[in-house]
Formats: structure tokens, C-alpha cells, sequence
């Protein structure tokens, strides 16, 4: 018995232990040469990238997953924004459903912890739209439409309400709602969260950021006790301190160099999957990613800005395991894989560049 399992692992050492993973990048397909959704194989080991297969869809701009179901946002205006969903099975994809996402420019997607409900924010539409899911992926039927009303302080950018993400907590009973022309969080319950009836709470709590902000994505430690605001118009990080039901101001900190006298243009914010650094990434004239660790209290200190190797560093994700960081710079074309030191959180490019016609969304 133990010469056969020898020679199994001696012929087949990778048997059950593949190195390549499933990797997906939404990208804008309006003015660019871009095929829509991209699914490549992705080496955990090397970092290396290569190409599987795409899926034509207009402006697929955010992309989420429920193992091997796709769900991607059609960020169009005029009424034409949509939500799909596509099964993904050895390098096919397959059209499920398509349903509305009852208003214009979808530009965030999100899967609730228990895979019942589905969420996509209207930037345009200063909306967001909750749907459930069956148990074999298809968008179900219609849960709930909210549309924020007000405006900002910014004429130019806060004209309206922007929702521009929508996050449900890791334990499903919450969802946390960015709206950058409002400068607002708003905290949702959800009534009976691991039920095919789960349905939104009303009268959300209510988070503000400073004047003239614009929060945009959002991030938690690990143990959800303080959450991380990126505000796109000043490039700020707001820190907030879960205090009961409550959540209370406890810091903020500037993405760029002391210095930085450039235009801001703040996208995304993760923290590592060790928990120990948080980043943040800035377009505009910066081109750059902020890290910081994260003190046991919560607060971030200042490591290092690093470039991005390109422009417009719109989404960036972590490998699974926290070795590698990728960046989709949008302006440029490219996805910059840089593996991470998880000593000292700082980045170094692979040398591996990925051209990807307008990039903004990576997943795995």
C-alpha cells in the first residue's frame, strides 16, 4: 500500500494541490479596446498571470463572487445599468440571468457572507438595489430599492447623492452604504440574515465624513471593532471605533507624501489578510499606494508611499494568502503585480506586467 502512494505522489506531485487559481479583472469597454470580463489563471508560487478566456459586457466596471458564479455590473447610464450573472466552469463563461439594478451607472457589487443577497450601488442613480439569490446562483427576485436624496458641499462632485459601494459585514447582519455626494455611511441591519427572507432594516444609522470628502470603499480590522473610510476627493482615511451601536471618529490620515500639492483621486482600501497593514490607493496626479500598519488600538502609522508603475491605480486586491499585491492601473492599461513583504508590509514589483485595456476591478 505505501508503494502505491509513493508512486501516485512520485507521477502526480501536484495531485490535488494545484498552484493556479481562478482570477478575474472588469474592466470599461467605452473608447477602448477591451473585450469585457477577463478570467486568467494566476500562479500563487511565481505570480505569473495568463490568459483564459473573456466574456463581452458593456463597462463591467466591479465584479464579485459566489464560488464558481460571477456576478458583474454593467455601469451604464440612461437607464440601461444591469446586473449579470455568469457561471464560470473551465474557462467558460455562462450567461444565468440579467436583471436591472433600477438605476444608472452600477459601479460596486457585493455577495452577502451567507450567499442569499446581492447588492449593486448606482453611483449616477445616487441608489443602491438589494436582490436575492437562489442556492444555484441565479439573481432572484427583487428585495429592495433605496434612493439617498441631498446633496454636498462640492458643487461640481456632490451636485447629488453618489453611492458608490455597499458592504455587508463579515457576520451578514450589517451593510454599510458610501455615498461620496453626500458624505455619508449609512448602517443598515438585516432582519434574518441567513434566510432567503432576509430583508433591510429601515431607519439606518448614519456615519459622516468630513465636508467635501466623498467616501468611496471602506475596510475593516479583523475582528470588525474599527472601520477604514477612503475619502476619493481629499485622500483622506477616516477612522471610525465601533463603540456599542455606535460608531465614533477616532482618527484621520492622509494617503499621499507629506508634501503632496497635486489633484487626489482616492479608489480603494484593503486591509492584508494577516490583518497587520491597510492600504490605500490614489490616482490623480499621486499614482501611488499608502501603507500602514495597524496598531493593536486601531490606528494606522505611516509606512511608505509606493508607485504604482502606472497611471490611475483605480482596484487593487491581495493574492489569497497575502504574498502578492495587484494593482489595476486603469490610465495605463496594466495590472502591476507586486509581491509583499509580510514582515514589513512594503511592496516589490515582480517585473511581470499584465496589459489589460482599462482594468478596474481584480477578484479571485
Amino acid at each position: 500500500m505505501k508503494k502505491i502512494i509513493l508512486f501516485i505522489l512520485t507521477c502526480f506531485p501536484f495531485f490535488g494541490w494545484s498552484q493556479n487559481i481562478s482570477m478575474f479583472v472588469g474592466t470599461y469597454t467605452s473608447n477602448t479596446e477591451s473585450k469585457g470580463i477577463y478570467a486568467f489563471d494566476f500562479n500563487v508560487k511565481t505570480g505569473e498571470i495568463a490568459l483564459v478566456s473573456t466574456t463581452p459586457l458593456v463597462d463591467p466596471s466591479f465584479l464579485a463572487r459566489k464560488d464558481n458564479i460571477l456576478y458583474a455590473v454593467s455601469e451604464q447610464g440612461n437607464n440601461k445599468g444591469s446586473l449579470t450573472a455568469y457561471s464560470y466552469n473551465k474557462g467558460k463563461f455562462t450567461i444565468l440571468n440579467t436583471v436591472p439594478t433600477k438605476g444608472d451607472a452600477p459601479c460596486h457589487v457585493s455577495v452577502s457572507p451567507y450567499k442569499n443577497l446581492i447588492t449593486a450601488s448606482n453611483y449616477s442613480g445616487g441608489s443602491f438595489v438589494l436582490y436575492g439569490l437562489e442556492p444555484n446562483g441565479v439573481i432572484g427576485t427583487l428585495k429592495d430599492f433605496v434612493q439617498h436624496e441631498g446633496k454636498g458641499v462640492d458643487k461640481a462632485r456632490q451636485e447629488g447623492p453618489h453611492v458608490h459601494s455597499a458592504f455587508f459585514s463579515k457576520k451578514g447582519n450589517e451593510l454599510f452604504v458610501q455615498d461620496l455626494g453626500l458624505d455619508q455611511i449609512s448602517i443598515y441591519k438585516l432582519i434574518d440574515p441567513k434566510s432567503k427572507d432576509v430583508k433591510l432594516g429601515t431607519d439606518p444609522a448614519e456615519v459622516f465624513s468630513s465636508a467635501g470628502g466623498g467616501p468611496r470603499h471602506i475596510a475593516f480590522d479583523k475582528k470588525e471593532k474599527h472601520m477604514y473610510v477612503v475619502l476619493e476627493m481629499t485622500a483622506d482615511i477616516a477612522v471610525y471605533k465601533r463603540d456599542g451601536q455606535d460608531w465614533l471618529f477616532d482618527q484621520s490620515v492622509n494617503i499621499n507624501p507629506d508634501g503632496f500639492t497635486g489633484k487626489n483621486g482616492a479608489a480603494d482600501i484593503k486591509v492584508s489578510p494577516d490583518g497587520k497593514f491597510l492600504y490605500a490607493s490614489n490616482r490623480g496626479d499621486a499614482n501611488t499606494i499608502g501603507i500602514f500598519a495597524i496598531a493593536k488600538d486601531g490606528k494606522l502609522t505611516k509606512i511608505a508611499n509606493q508607485g504604482t508603475s502606472g497611471k490611475g491605480p483605480r482596484n487593487f486586491n491581495f493574492s489569497p494568502d497575502g504574498k502578492f499585491l495587484l494593482v489595476a492601473n486603469q490610465t495605463s492599461n496594466q495590472i502591476i503585480t507586486f509581491s509583499r513583504d509580510e514582515k514589513t508590509g512594503l511592496l516589490k514589483e515582480t517585473g511581470k506586467p499584465l496589459r489589460v485595456p482599462a482594468p478596474v476591478c481584480i477578484i479571485f
